[in-house]
């Protein structure tokens, strides 16, 4: 419970600990504390969800799903099974550091089965020295560590009107903020000698389709992005080695930026001359370069997602909590952006008339997301909302309706909550 809202437990979570009862979603039972208050957020029940859609048989040398899932809580609710995707909602949410089991989950294909002690990362392309490293090279070079938002591209596509087609992210699922562990991309990268003339870094992974002829997943990013200090070779998760479900033995992150530039399961990078031509580049994850209108088809000259746009989400009350009259109400969320900084949270409890400031923790690690907060005493009973919208120090606000994208990306909307007060 360390780095858990500093609030008291007021709720018991009903954790999973069996893997058939998490794929099968057997119900669970959980007890509250009768304290005549709101549960805290982060602790509500965790119940298991009705099974996700199955999609094609898994790759051969794939980790099944029972054995992946079985450190998630069950709150990480599944959307699709093949491939695997899940993540908690907003209110259970409220950590400063997410915790491996509450970690949102998003393969494009499959998680594939990793001997560490024979696996290998090449370094290749526009170098002056090809390496390959094993495990152990990369654990005797500087480890570092850095608390930092990993958020799929998708997260929130369910919000945009019409839906588009993709995974059933909800509004504030798909995203999580834990604690990379691992090596400096930028020390890599030197000790290969980058020739001029280099304009990405691309990566690969090693998850495979079900047919030899699905593409499979590489991205790149742009050397200067590949050349920043918090790019890493992620070797663990929260001080721990990386699950197979995370990347293991080790992933590239790009902190900041959508998920799909943070590659798991890494097994090679290429120095090119030019951007990666590739299914995840070309085909997915890009979005328009101008407005297009609600329902239209992606543009031929639209752009790869790159960074974040500013975003944040209450994460406590939960959606339909209740309170007791006169009783403090304590709101709170969290606010991140991609390559900027956030500078305010405002509060409205009259659907966006009036805002009032909330108060912002200091910032942490650069990539980190912030914790808002305020202490709101409702002045009368019955149903109430509170809204959060975050502005970032570039003057950038949080959007009511965030621009339409084709392929549901970006969708970083003004959150809201209702709960009830009650005499």
């Amino acid at each position: 419970m360390s780095e858990q809202s500093r609030r008291p437990v007021e709720a018991l979570e009903v954790l999973h600990s069996h893997r058939r009862a998490f794929i099968t979603r057997i119900a669970q039972v959980g007890a509250v504390v009768a304290s005549g208050s709101a549960m805290r957020p982060g602790e509500a029940f965790a119940q298991a969800a009705p099974a996700a859609p199955a999609g094609p048989p898994e790759a051969p040398g794939s980790v099944p799903n029972p054995a992946v899932l079985a450190g998630k809580d069950a709150v990480v609710r599944l959307h699709s099974e093949r491939p695997l995707t899940g993540s908690p909602i907003a209110e259970h949410q409220n950590f400063l550091v997410t915790p491996t089991r509450r970690m949102f989950i998003r393969n494009n294909l499959n998680t594939p089965e990793v001997d560490a002690s024979r696996h290998v990362l090449t370094v290749r392309g526009l170098v002056e020295k090809e390496l390959t490293l094993t495990l152990d090279d990369l654990r005797r070079m500087t480890q570092w560590s850095q608390v930092g938002m990993l958020e799929c591209a998708g997260s929130g596509r369910t919000a945009f009107r019409p839906t588009p087609r993709g995974t059933t992210w909800p509004e504030t699922g798909g995203m999580g903020c834990p604690k990379w562990n691992g090596v400096s991309l930028a020390e890599v990268l030197r000790l290969a000698g980058v020739k001029s003339g280099a304009a990405h870094v691309a990566f690969f992974g090693l998850d495979r389709g079900p047919l030899p002829t699905v593409p499979p997943v590489v991205r790149s990013i742009p050397v200067s992005k590949a050349l920043d200090r918090h790019t890493m070779i992620a070797l663990g998760m929260n001080d721990e080695p990386l699950s197979p479900i995370h990347g293991f033995p080790m992933r590239s992150y790009a902190p900041g930026w959508v998920g799909s530039a943070s590659i798991k399961w890494l097994s090679a990078i290429e120095v090119l001359p030019a951007p990666f031509k590739g299914t995840y580049m070309d085909d997915s994850y890009r979005i328009p370069l101008r407005p297009v209108a609600p329902g239209e088809s992606m543009p031929a000259d639209a752009a790869i997602t790159e960074d974040w746009p500013v975003k944040s989400m209450i994460t406590f009350p939960a959606q339909n909590a209740r309170f007791r009259a006169g009783q403090s109400i304590p709101i709170e969320g969290r606010a991140w952006v991609g390559e900027s900084a956030i500078r305010r949270v405002d509060l409205s409890f009259d659907e966006g008339v009036t805002w009032q400031r909330a108060g912002l923790d200091r910032r942490g690690d650069r990539y980190a997301w912030r914790r808002f907060s305020m202490d709101y005493v409702p002045e009368k009973t019955g149903f109430q909302t509170v809204l959060a919208r975050a502005t970032d120090d570039q003057g950038n606000v949080q959007p009511f309706i965030p621009a339409w994208n084709p392929l549901g990306y970006f969708w970083n909307g003004v959150h809201r909550v209702g709960f009830m007060v009650e005499v």
